[in-house]
Formats: C-alpha cells, structure tokens, sequence
C-alpha cells in the first residue's frame, strides 16, 4: 500500500474546442478531465473525449438555432 503525499492536489486537463467562424455556424465545446493524480485526469479526459466524438459531436452539429 503506497502512501499519497500530502500535498498533492490532484490534476486536471481541460481542451477548448471551437468549430467554425460565424455566429450561426461555430460549435464551442469544452471537455475537461480530473482526478487525484494525472493518470486518472487523462483516463476521464480519454472517456468524455470518446463520448463527445462518437455521439455528441453529430448531434450538436444538427441543432439550428
């Protein structure tokens, strides 16, 4: 059993994303990972990035405001 050291605050790894350049056609989506350490910020990272690529890109792309 490994001890955590007491000042370790955790991680965290955010992307901005921004898709086109007119008001009516430019998608923002920001996807942002955390955890105690870095590895578990990138495997949630990983995830929601996985998830926004296969259902949520497409589906965000259709709705017209």
């Amino acid at each position: 059993m490994s001890a955590e050291p007491e000042d370790d605050t955790g991680a965290r790894i955010e992307a901005r994303l921004k898709r086109g350049e007119g008001t009516r056609d430019e998608d923002r989506i920001t996807i942002e990972g955390s955890g105690p350490t870095a590895e578990d910020a990138k495997d949630e990272f990983e995830e929601l990035l996985e998830e926004y690529e296969e259902e949520y890109s497409e589906r965000i792309r259709e709705i017209q405001p």
